[in-house]
């Protein structure tokens, strides 16, 4: 391989690497204290009216940086909602929405950031009233992270949302097992995200050479396919993680929750005055 291959195999490696995130740009007027990872920044769609009384704080863009994946409308969005929690907003006024077209294959939001005092419903737990005063506790309960099959991927839902690696990250950082699966997958997608985007850079330089009439160099086409081979069980392997990091998760959510609802009974039993406990 020549100088100047090795030159253009460098930067278009770095090019693909740096280009692949959406771009974000923001305009902020006013914040408060960062919301934490799982609170819930809701979406207002732009038919739809902002609460009275809601505080604007400001403005978030989501654009496209001309090689970006993972852009779906949903992508999009969870990146505006972290946006919004950086500056205390739990809200998304959405203003402008380009869908996919011509021009780019990613979806494209203008948003602006609220900080909105929502009135949440309380649930409640039904008891039977007995000739006993019973009281029933409620304390909250985890929602666990859905995992949904896309063809040989997976997508993942956290309280109607859909999470990015970064966000994922963020909600199960706070159970040991699970950050401990993820961070293994962290590491291994990196090294395999790198062999597999070298790995197509140089089997498509070559192809684009011999397309434009040139003298394709078919040796690194070869080394592109031999990292793409490696970089397969790597990447699977980082997959393997994630969906047991996700696992650990849900089942500390789930153990958590069992003991979420008890009553308490006081009343008159054979035995005379007792105080009963039921979970």
């Amino acid at each position: 391989m020549t100088k100047t291959n090795s030159f253009f195999l460098l930067v278009g490696t770095f090019m693909m690497l740096s280009s692949c995130t959406p771009r974000i740009s923001t305009s902020i007027s006013k914040n408060y204290p960062p919301l934490g990872s799982t609170q819930v920044v809701k979406v207002i769609d732009i038919d739809d009216a902002v609460p009275a009384g809601s505080e604007l704080l400001g403005e978030v863009k989501i654009g496209d940086t001309g090689i970006t994946d993972n852009c779906d409308y949903e992508a999009v969005l969870s990146d505006a909602r972290i946006e919004a929690r950086k500056v205390g907003g739990n809200a998304l006024k959405i203003m402008d929405h380009k869908y996919p077209d011509m021009m780019s294959t990613c979806h494209r939001i203008k948003a602006e950031i609220y900080k909105v005092n929502f009135v949440e419903a309380v649930p409640v737990v039904a008891t039977t009233q007995t000739d006993s005063s019973t009281r029933t506790v409620q304390a909250p309960v985890k929602d666990t992270i859905q995992v949904v099959k896309m063809g040989s991927g997976y997508r993942f839902k956290y309280k109607g949302e859909e999470l990015t690696g970064l966000r994922l990250e963020d909600v199960i950082d706070n159970n040991a097992e699970a950050a401990r699966y993820f961070n293994k997958a962290k590491g291994s997608a990196g090294f395999g995200n790198v062999l597999g985007y070298a790995g197509g850079f140089m089997i498509g330089w070559p192809i684009g050479t011999a397309i434009g009439g040139g003298k394709a160099n078919w040796t690194m086409a070869a080394i592109g396919c031999g990292l793409l081979v490696i970089a397969i069980p790597i990447v699977s392997s980082a997959n393997h993680n994630v969906l047991k990091a996700v696992n650990a998760y849900n089942q500390g959510a789930l153990t958590s929750s069992r003991n979420t609802y008890y009553n308490i009974t006081l009343g008159m039993y054979q035995s005379g005055l007792g105080l009963a406990i039921r979970f």
